[in-house]
């Protein structure tokens, strides 16, 4: 079975605006894993105003899994290649961090994220991405959540700048998406 691995926080911070860490929980399945530097970051994260729920995060994905050397080495060249000029030396760590040991250890995962640089990144390296929709997608489709439901998510999440289904934005929209 895949493991869904979160290289950062986007995708974590979307679950808990919705309040739907339980959720989450459901799709991991107790196949949720996480890098040492996304558990800091969504422990920093829990801490602002609305997303305690982060709180639940390590229940669902235990113990942080840690670069070895050679990995560390990847991590670098990794990080090197998502930054840009004058991000700070964290910026992308844990996208690096996850893509490096997902590597070296021929895990069979999903990379959950909703950063694009860092999802294509993991596609270049022969690793599946998936995003927040295509969770919230597949929760749809196993009955976990119902249409309505998931609309409303989806403008909880645009009324916070968090983005869309691609192709969505309104009712019509949605629900075309969501036949497909």
């Amino acid at each position: 079975m895949a493991v869904l691995i979160f290289p950062d926080n986007t995708a974590l911070i979307n679950f808990a605006i919705i309040n739907r860490m339980d959720l989450l929980s459901r799709l991991a399945n107790g196949n949720g894993r996480w890098c040492a530097t996304v558990s800091i970051e969504c422990a920093r994260s829990a801490r602002v105003p609305g997303l305690a729920a982060l709180d639940d995060a390590p229940e669902i994905f235990g113990e942080p899994l840690f670069p070895d050397d050679a990995e560390l080495q990847d991590v670098r060249v990794l990080r090197d290649e998502l930054a840009s000029p004058g991000d700070q030396p964290s910026k992308h760590l844990g996208e690096a961090e996850t893509l490096a040991i997902v590597a070296r250890r021929h895990l069979n995962c999903f990379f959950v994220t909703d950063d694009r640089d860092a999802a294509r990144l993991a596609n270049k390296h022969g690793v599946r991405a998936v995003d927040t929709w295509r969770l919230l997608s597949v929760a749809y489709r196993k009955d976990w959540l119902d249409a309505d439901t998931l609309w409303g998510y989806v403008q909880t999440l645009q009324g916070r700048s968090r983005g869309a289904p691609r192709g969505v934005s309104d009712r019509l929209s949605f629900d075309k998406w969501l036949a497909t």
